[in-house]
């Protein structure tokens, strides 16, 4: 029974820290991590540490919240790596409506990130906050390999975005979501992925969210779910194989 941390930003930890991090959470069953970023200022540094750590998997992207930062040659830079990497997954990106109203500008960005994990055929990472209208037109063009990270939606929303085959990612923040155990009941399990989103999103102030603790996040899901820790383990186990096309 081991887990994947498919949404952590290990280079926004102290870099003291980093190493204890993946040690202690590889010891507690986490074997590979999803590590994400959200600016063109940042792939280096993913990109590096997916280099001196075999279990890391880099995520390339532009944030919404940064797109008005990004480089005029940030596609042409991401999609060179995508041609030299064929580990590089696709994100975060996507659209939200709470810290940036020029949606216009976000539906551009997200669609060629969408374009380009067509043409390399790679999973995309979708960060949407107070979108679903805007999201709905768009959800026929998006891969199938896509997942809705930090999931706090309604279940009519997951439902939608399931019947997609799209998957729903789930860190510490569902659970700070009123009747999640009700909500997570009329989801399908099978299209789950487990998260930190580390540091951030631990519900506790000035507290880091570490992997070492998707156990405990898996647990509190698996009863939700009714379901025994070995079952929902073994379920998530499988859909980040599937999700990865392995």
């Amino acid at each position: 029974m081991y887990y994947t941390d498919t949404h952590i930003h290990l280079q926004d930890y102290n870099p003291a820290d980093i190493k204890n991090i993946v040690t202690n959470a590889q010891k507690n069953n986490i074997r590979a991590f999803v590590n994400v970023s959200a600016h063109p200022d940042d792939w280096d540094a993913v990109l590096e540490l997916a280099d001196a750590y075999p279990q890391i998997i880099p995520a390339l992207g532009v944030h919404p919240w940064y797109i008005d930062e990004a480089p005029v040659n940030w596609q042409q830079r991401l999609e060179q790596q995508l041609r030299n990497n064929p580990a590089v997954c696709l994100g975060e990106c996507g659209i939200d409506r709470l810290k940036n109203t020029d949606t216009a500008k976000q539906l551009t960005i997200l669609h060629r990130h969408i374009e380009l994990a067509q043409t390399y055929s790679r999973p995309l990472i979708i960060h949407a906050v107070k979108a679903d209208e805007i999201l709905r037109p768009v959800l026929p063009l998006l891969p199938e390999k896509t997942v809705f990270h930090s999931f706090t939606g309604s279940a009519e929303w997951g439902l939608e975005l399931q019947k997609h085959g799209f998957y729903l990612g789930f860190n510490f923040s569902i659970l700070r979501k009123k009747n999640y155990d009700k909500m997570l009941q009329r989801l399908n399990p099978h299209l789950f992925l487990l998260e930190t989103d580390g540091p951030y999103q631990s519900g506790q102030k000035e507290i880091p969210s570490l992997p070492q603790n998707l156990p405990e996040l898996a647990a509190k899901l698996a009863t939700a779910c009714g379901l025994s820790v070995a079952e929902f383990a073994e379920i998530i186990c499988r859909n980040w194989h599937f999700f990865k096309g392995e």
